[in-house]
């Protein structure tokens, strides 16, 4: 186990500075703080109450951890926690961890090196074990967008496998048999999760899931023409589409246009997230919305003003019905 002369050699001062820090005296320079309390973490030091940063250290600043920077999606959650970093007067400092864990961990490192105390994290890629050491040392650290056991309070979460339940069976209602999936390649919680969903609506209506059905495809526009492509070629009977996210749908359905399949007449195709501007979409998307800017504003408020033990934050998905889905065709 580690001891605080450990942590005095690690961080390169003396015993003294660490306990300064450990009992969050206003005499030591916030980027003593940032080496003292890196140090701590790297090691695995913890002090009595476990609880050595306060959420008031690093006061001047937010950090906000992205998975990338060119999405919509992220824009939003940007956007929310920006919101929150104005009205406390903090400044925001943006890094990205590119669903990678060594990149994932690097952004965090950089934040905290930067005196960053209060931080709202997109991590995909950090295992679980990882987050809750660093929450179990970093009060004002919060995870959006996933739900980590051991850390309830600090995570605010959107329950993925519920808004891909309701996707599928809005297209059972309309009386769709035949219903593919556009998943993504990457195993992240979302994936599964919303695999989950689409499964589970299938299974009630007394349908098997066909893996033929089931296209994995990499991020962005390209894996839902991809996915598209596939589908036609393996000349299924497909009469409808749940896919992971808007770009996967919006994608798939512009490849089958051009393959003379119309939507919503012979194709029904329902995305995720409602981060697409619709005014550019014909038809409209009938889509799940992902209140992710709701959700980071949350997530921004509970790193800057504490949280209660215990108590986790989950928001609902809610299916918004637009015009890409259509009463599935007799034959």
């Amino acid at each position: 186990m580690s001891t605080i002369n450990d942590v005095a050699k690690a961080a390169g001062v003396s015993t003294a500075t660490v306990s300064r820090v450990i009992n969050r005296s206003p005499s030591v320079l916030p980027e003593t703080i940032a080496r003292v309390e890196q140090a701590m973490m790297q090691l695995g030091y913890q002090t009595k109450d476990n609880r050595r940063l306060s959420i008031n250290q690093g006061g001047d600043t937010i950090g906000l951890i992205l998975s990338n920077f060119n999405s919509p999606f992220f824009g939003l959650l940007t956007q929310g926690v920006e919101k929150v970093a104005r009205k406390y007067g903090r400044k925001l400092i943006v890094a990205s961890g590119q669903y990678d864990p060594e990149l994932e961990e690097e952004a965090l490192n950089y934040l905290l090196n930067k005196g960053c105390r209060n931080i709202v994290m997109h991590s995909k890629a950090m295992s679980d074990d990882q987050l809750i050491r660093v929450a179990s040392k970093l009060p004002g650290f919060v995870i959006v967008n996933r739900y980590v056991p051991g850390m309830e309070e600090q995570c605010v979460w959107l329950e993925n496998r519920k808004g891909t339940y309701l996707a599928t069976k809005h297209l059972l209602d309309h009386g769709h048999r035949n219903i593919a999936y556009i998943s993504c390649e990457l195993e992240i919680d979302d994936k599964a999760e919303r695999f989950f969903g689409y499964q589970k609506a299938l299974e009630e209506a007394g349908i098997s899931v066909n893996p033929d059905w089931v296209e994995e495809v990499p991020f962005g526009e390209h894996g839902g023409a991809l996915a598209a492509t596939n589908l036609l070629n393996k000349g299924l009977p497909v009469t409808a589409l749940v896919a992971y996210n808007d770009f996967f749908a919006a994608a798939a359905i512009q490849v089958f246009a051009d393959h003379g399949i119309s939507v919503p007449d012979r194709l029904s195709v329902v995305g995720f997230d409602d981060v697409l501007p619709q005014c550019y979409f014909t038809p409209r998307l009938t889509t799940v919305r992902s209140p992710i800017e709701s959700m980071a504003i949350h997530a921004a408020r509970l790193c800057v003003e504490g949280f209660e033990s215990g108590v986790s934050t989950r928001f609902q998905p809610l299916l918004v019905r637009r015009d890409s889905v259509a009463q599935a065709v007799s034959t």
